[in-house]
C-alpha cells in the first residue's frame, strides 16, 4: 500500500513537470508574438496559478480558524450540550415521562407493535482541543476536552433519538443501546489520529394497546 502511494506520488511530481515543461515550450515557439503566447501562457499556467492562491489563501485561513477554536470552540460544545438538556426537558414535560428506557420490557403484556428506532451523529474536536489533549497526553491524566466533547454528542444523539421515536409514535423505547466508532484517515502520516467520533444510538420502540 506504502508503494503504491509513494509511485502514485512520483508519478504526479513527473506529471506536473512535464505539464510546466510542455506549457513553456508552447510559449516560447508561439510565433505569433506577445499576443498570441500570453493568452497561451495564462491557459497553460492557470492550474498552477490557482493552486498558488488555494495555498495563499490556506496559509491565511488556518491560523484565524485555529484562533477561532480556541475562542469558540469550547462555548459551542456547552451549548450544544445544554440544547441538548433543554429539549431533552420540554420534550419529558410534554409527554410526561422519560420515552427511554434501558429495561427488556418484558414484563408487559400489552404490547400492540414494535420495531426498531435508531438515531447517530459524527462529532470531532477542534484543532485547539487537539493541541490541549496533546499536551494533557504528555503529562497523563484525564482528557477533559475530550470528554465533553463526547458527552455533548452523547446527550445530542439520546435526545435524537427520544424525537425519532416520538415522530415514529411509539409509546416507548427499551433496551436502549449506545456504541461509538472512531473516524480515523486512511493516510500513512495520521493513521492514529481520530479526527471524529461516530455516536450511534438504537433501542426497540413500543406500541401500547
Amino acid at each position: 500500500m506504502k508503494t503504491s502511494i509513494a509511485n502514485f506520488r512520483l508519478f504526479s511530481i513527473l506529471a506536473i513537470m512535464a505539464f510546466a515543461t510542455f506549457s513553456f515550450n508552447v510559449v516560447a515557439q508561439g510565433g505569433g508574438g506577445e499576443d498570441e503566447g500570453l493568452p497561451l501562457a495564462l491557459i497553460f499556467l492557470l492550474p498552477f496559478i490557482l493552486l498558488s492562491l488555494f495555498g495563499i489563501v490556506w496559509m491565511i485561513l488556518w491560523p484565524a480558524m485555529f484562533v477561532w477554536g480556541a475562542v469558540f470552540s469550547g462555548t459551542k460544545v456547552e451549548r450544544m450540550h445544554e440544547e441538548a438538556n433543554q429539549r431533552r426537558d420540554s420534550q419529558r414535560d410534554r409527554m410526561g415521562r422519560e420515552i427511554l428506557n434501558s429495561i427488556d420490557g418484558g414484563y408487559r403484556a400489552n404490547v400492540s407493535s414494535a420495531g426498531l428506532v435508531h438515531a447517530n451523529g459524527v462529532f470531532g474536536p477542534s484543532h485547539w482541543h487537539l493541541m490541549i489533549g496533546f499536551v494533557n497526553n504528555l503529562i497523563g491524566g484525564s482528557v477533559t476536552v475530550f470528554q465533553q466533547v463526547i458527552s455533548a454528542g452523547r446527550a445530542e444523539v439520546m435526545q435524537r433519538l427520544r424525537e425519532q421515536a416520538e415522530e415514529d409514535g411509539w409509546d416507548e423505547v427499551i433496551n436502549v443501546r449506545i456504541d461509538t466508532a472512531s473516524m480515523t484517515p486512511q493516510s500513512s502520516n495520521s493513521r492514529n489520529t481520530v479526527r471524529g467520533v461516530e455516536i450511534y444510538a438504537y433501542g426497540t420502540g413500543i406500541k401500547y394497546e
